[in-house]
């Protein structure tokens, strides 16, 4: 339990910050530092007016950015294309700030919050707190 605590208080701003305890942050407007964005295959349906990407987080350990973990976001379609290209830029100076509501997707699938076909790791029988249950609301 302390590894936890100590590990939250050195990735302030990441994922792992907001993992280690997700209800404390549920329904919450949280901030994480970008550090890159991967575009999943989940992005095949071109029905939904969201696209969903994976970030790489980063932390704060006193003046150094660190790894920070994965957290899936929820981005309005419109924005896709400039959101992944924002994020993966090769000439930003360091981790982009990024704010959206921390939610948890559905325990079971039986809505299409991720599309037509989620994969096996979408589908949730029971609950565990990994950066896939977890992700960042952008929708306006």
């Amino acid at each position: 339990m302390l590894f936890l605590a100590n590990l939250n208080a050195q990735s302030r701003f990441s994922a792992e910050s907001y993992l280690a305890a997700p209800e404390k942050y549920l329904g919450k407007s949280v901030t994480v530092y970008v550090g890159s964005v991967n575009v999943p295959a989940i992005n095949c349906t071109t029905s939904d007016n969201f696209r969903v990407f994976r970030i790489n987080t980063m932390g704060r350990n006193g003046n150094d950015y660190v790894s920070g973990g994965s957290i899936y976001v929820k981005v309005p379609l419109s924005d896709a294309e400039g959101f992944a290209r924002r994020h993966n830029n090769l000439n930003k100076m360091g981790p982009a700030n990024l704010s959206g509501k921390f939610l948890e997707w559905p325990t079971r699938y039986s809505d299409r919050a991720l599309g037509l076909n989620p994969t096996q790791e979408m589908v949730w029988y029971s609950r565990c707190y990994s950066y896939s249950h977890f992700y960042l609301d952008l929708m306006k």
